[in-house]
């Protein structure tokens, strides 16, 4: 009898930050398993540790103790090289500063990825317009950041997040930069992609933009709490 795994879990994750002789806890036991498919939100205020967490899911920090597995594969432990291999196969960055390259076009910011890979030049370039066209922005392929707007460019950035075709979608405060109406635009797009199936994880401090997630997880003071530990805490 097969045992079902989760793509994504963390397991009594722990994260400390020491500065000088001073130790600042910052995750607590953190539990958390994401299925595939899934869209979930981590919803928590400044300061609550939810970067640090989204560092660690995202393979660019590492956890003090705990277990975090990628489908059957463990994390914790590996080198910076398999780590970057993660980053680069398994993982689909979304910044709140889109962090596209200044001086290039919109179609070669999406195909960065694929040259790390190795990808020849024509898949490169086929995949990346692929990628525009599905957040429709295949008109502006070459077009360089300054001349698109902020959703403009947030959805290049999408775009780039999806070309290497990951396993799972990170997303960092992806409206954090963006007017409320240009960001609902952007959520719009993440609710498709989740409706194609596409895992997604999306780091916010915004209700509201939680709320499109097909599950919200709470995190406060380096805690993590479902929807009902998070409601119950708040009667408290």
């Amino acid at each position: 009898m097969s045992v079902h795994t989760p793509l994504l879990s963390l397991q009594g994750i722990n994260k400390t930050y020491v500065m000088g002789d001073v130790l600042f806890p910052v995750l607590h036991d953190i539990t958390l398993s994401v299925e595939a498919g899934e869209f979930v939100s981590i919803l928590g205020p400044s300061g609550s540790g939810k970067s640090t967490l989204m560092n660690i899911i995202g393979c660019l920090d590492v956890a003090d103790s705990g277990i975090y597995t990628i489908g059957r594969r463990a994390v914790v432990g590996l080198g910076e090289k398999d780590m970057a291999r993660i980053r680069n196969r398994d993982i689909g960055f979304v910044f709140q500063n889109f962090q596209l390259l200044p001086r290039v076009s919109a179609i070669e910011n999406v195909m960065l990825p694929l040259l790390y890979a190795k990808a020849p030049r024509a898949e490169r370039m086929a995949r990346a317009m692929a990628e525009l066209e599905r957040v429709g922005l295949a008109d502006k392929a070459h077009n360089l950041p300054r001349q698109l707007s902020g959703g403009q460019q947030q959805r290049v950035a999408i775009a780039r997040a999806l070309v290497t075709r990951p396993r799972i979608l990170l997303a960092d405060e992806p409206t954090g930069a963006l007017d409320r109406a240009t960001g609902a635009q952007i959520m719009d797009i993440f609710r498709s992609l989740h409706e194609e199936g596409i895992t997604i994880i999306m780091i916010t401090h915004d209700h509201k933009v939680a709320s499109a997630a097909s599950r919200i997880v709470h995190i406060l003071d380096g805690h993590l709490y479902s929807a009902e530990e998070y409601a119950a805490l708040e009667q408290e």
